[in-house]
């Protein structure tokens, strides 16, 4: 049976770090977008999230951590934490 993809946010500390893991996510062929993220608390961070589909929120996780972008949370889109 095939894992579900759902839309996932991950929660990143600077809008530098989100720009450049979605250059990352886009070279191995994953669309994404960044945006704001106004719940997000101002003291980890400047608050920007990487928002995309994927079936595997742990492995986009620990690709972007191996490439230098700290991925400080994982959401879901009822903004329930994943990791």
């Amino acid at each position: 049976m095939p894992q579900r993809t759902e839309t996932i946010y991950l929660q990143i500390s600077s809008v530098t770090h989100a720009y450049r893991g979605q250059r990352l996510l886009e070279r191995i062929g994953i669309p994404s977008n960044v945006q704001r993220d106004s719940r997000f608390s101002s003291g980890r961070g400047c608050g920007y999230q990487i928002r995309l589909r994927s079936q595997n929120p742990q492995e986009i996780r620990n690709y972007l951590l191996q490439s230098g972008i700290r991925v400080l949370g994982i959401k879901d889109g009822n903004g329930n934490d994943l990791f």
